[in-house]
């Protein structure tokens, strides 16, 4: 029998959002009591103890996950957008394999990010709770912002905990991976302030440099 005929393979899934700068578990149960996560390292890895992780086989169950977790995101009405989305999101499919023959485990994964739109607070005219919101989503997309230049300046300190949406996408972006960014913008010339400012972000990001992506072999004694 041909060695990779001796694999087996895991895939769990995870989604969180970052609500108003903290995080919270988008496939915990409604009866559950929601509490915000904390980011812990472990080893050379981050973790956030307590996250749902649930184990998958298909594309369908993938996407029932998927369905669970954007019905339990925080949305709500602003005057731009009915059903605005007040967080981002990350969802992170993980892949193990293991080799009895070699003894050896492959990890790896994808994380899929939905950010928040940015918004400018004189057009939305959030008050109250909405405009809390707001200025958390462009706090972090600013970090977010900020941690794009820095990687491409090659600075020695990249600001990757000056919120908690970098710092989960630190691995990311921490120079052992791959990323890749798709903007959206309106077509609508009322909306050509925000088009700028996005077109803007994304050439920022297009700009970083991440190096080669490496992969994750553990060997069992």
């Amino acid at each position: 029998m041909k060695e990779k005929d001796k694999t087996d393979f895991e895939m769990k899934v995870s989604m969180v959002e970052v609500y108003n700068e903290s995080i919270y578990d988008l496939l915990k149960s409604p009866n559950e009591v929601q509490e915000k996560l904390q980011i812990h390292k472990k080893g050379k890895e981050l973790h956030v103890p307590g996250l749902t992780e649930i184990e998958v086989c298909s594309t369908d169950d993938v996407i029932k996950v998927m369905t669970v977790g954007e019905k339990n995101r925080t949305t709500a009405s602003t005057k731009m957008n009915t059903n605005s989305s007040r967080s981002h999101l990350l969802l992170r499919l993980v892949l193990v394999s293991y080799n009895s023959v070699s003894k050896t485990t492959t990890r790896g994964s994808l994380t899929l990010v939905d950010l928040a739109g940015s918004e400018r607070i004189s057009r939305s005219e959030a008050t109250g709770l909405r405009l809390v919101e707001a200025a958390a989503i462009n706090k972090s997309l600013s970090a977010l912002g900020q941690v794009f230049s820095s990687i491409r300046e090659n600075s020695l300190h990249i600001p990757f905990r000056n919120s908690k949406l970098t710092h989960l996408l630190q691995q990311c972006l921490g120079g052992d991976a791959k990323a890749c960014m798709f903007v959206n913008v309106s077509p609508l010339d009322t909306n050509v302030p925000e088009t700028v400012s996005t077109l803007e972000f994304g050439m920022n990001a297009r700009q970083v440099a991440l190096g080669k992506a490496t992969t994750h072999v553990t060997k069992t004694t």
